[in-house]
């Protein structure tokens, strides 16, 4: 094991670098190669490294970069007439996957505890991963890519701020005063969700061009200082800063004007933060465990299907209710299935506060693999035939009272 923080750091920065060249040739996802890089490099795997405190806290600050820049690609305006078939798709993807995910366990004989917490992971859905692939097949912007986006983002801060009050009431830190003080942080929340875009005038003289280097180090400092305050802020109310990182992303993103900010802000995030965050996640995992241990493929197993199945079928109730296509509906429920970035910060979480063991958190891990596989395969088949633009409805049938094709 390494004893030098430096020396850690520089570990975990060149097994970042190296396996991602390598797997990429592949076409494994990068976050899967990353938790792979971490596996080989951890104490489970060739034991060159371990997490010390200082990678401990640039892990859990990637953790907050990797949910604020799924924040800033909350765009709320995509909703706009389209909020009826939002809220039933994503009803319907968090439902379902969420019981599946409880009853699971408790078939396992799991304690309630850990199979609600399963559940939430169940109803996240990869967001980061989604956002690329749909924009690559020209899909992100029509009517299905806007639902689905939409739909798994409000489903993601749902089941986020469902394990802040899950992991209170389990450590039993939470009160009837903290419960009812949860409406009045929303409208603080939403409060400074409104003024922060008014203070524009700290960053902007309106003489300054876009590209100026003042107006960037300006901004950045800001968002930065935004992002830092929220967290604080979360923590304070007793709030994972998890959802700090998404809620903060999502509230700037209508703030900066600056693309090359916004780039270089991707680039701080997954070139620097973000990726100590999974190849530290990745040493956690011990492999053996799948070898050593036939309950463990067991669960693995029925935790894949589970989710799989329970996420295709609520896309598709979904989806016929809105007049979908089977093949379209079908597809919003694979698009969904990828479990990356919020399910992994659960199940760490969870691992962390013993909620979860070491069985449950390499299935999850297995899940995230597997599911990040499957979905990109089904988005690349599939990308042609669901209409790119406009939704291909199935035809009402003329005796209905509404005869012609409803269109979103």
């Amino acid at each position: 094991m390494t004893s030098s923080p430096f020396l850690s750091f520089f570990i975990v920065l060149l097994a970042a670098l190296i396996v991602t060249q390598l797997f990429q040739r592949m076409k494994i996802p990068w976050v899967v190669s990353l938790i792979i890089g971490g596996v080989i490099i951890g104490p489970y795997g060739l034991g060159i490294f371990e997490p010390d405190t200082t990678i401990t806290f640039f892990s859990n600050i990637g953790l907050i970069f990797l949910m604020f820049m799924a924040g800033t690609e909350t765009q709320l305006s995509h909703m706009k007439g389209l909020k009826k078939e939002i809220i039933l798709v994503g009803f319907f993807i968090a439902i379902l996957p969420f019981l599946s995910g409880v009853l699971l366990l408790r078939i396992f004989q799991y304690p309630w505890q850990t199979a609600i917490l399963l559940g939430i992971v169940f109803m996240s859905s990869a967001v980061a991963l989604l956002v690329p692939m749909l924009q690559e097949k020209n899909i992100l912007g029509s009517d299905l890519g806007k639902i689905l986006i939409s739909a798994t983002m409000i489903v993601d801060a749902i089941s986020l701020i469902l394990l802040s009050v899950f992991l209170q009431i389990v450590q039993q830190d939470i009160s009837i005063i903290q419960l009812i003080s949860y409406p009045l942080f929303i409208i603080i929340l939403s409060f400074a969700a409104w003024i922060i875009p008014q203070l524009k005038w700290l960053i902007f003289d309106g003489n300054e061009p876009n590209n100026s280097p003042d107006l960037f180090e300006k901004e950045l400092r800001f968002i930065i200082l935004t992002l830092v305050g929220f967290v604080v802020l979360f923590e304070v109310a007793g709030i994972h800063t998890i959802i700090a990182g998404f809620f903060a992303g999502m509230v700037l993103s209508q703030i900066s004007r600056n693309d090359l900010l916004k780039a270089k802000l991707h680039a701080i995030s997954y070139g620097f933060f973000v990726p100590v965050f999974f190849v530290t996640i990745g040493s956690d995992i011990d492999l053996r465990i799948f070898i050593s241990d036939i309950q463990t493929i067991v669960i693995s197993l029925a935790i894949i299907i589970s989710l799989i199945a329970s996420k295709v079928l609520g896309a598709w109730i979904a989806g016929r209710a809105i007049h979908l296509t089977n093949k379209q509906s079908l597809f919003l429920g694979f698009a969904s299935i990828p479990q990356l970035s919020t399910s992994l910060a659960v199940a760490i979480l969870g691992f962390n506060q013993g909620i979860l063991d070491q069985q449950l958190l390499s299935a999850i891990v297995a899940l995230s693999v597997v599911t990040s596989i499957i979905a990109p395969l089904i988005i690349n088949h599939w990308a042609t035939d669901v209409v790119p633009q406009q939704l291909e409805f199935e035809s009402i049938p003329e005796n209905d009272d509404n005869h012609q094709q409803k269109l979103l």
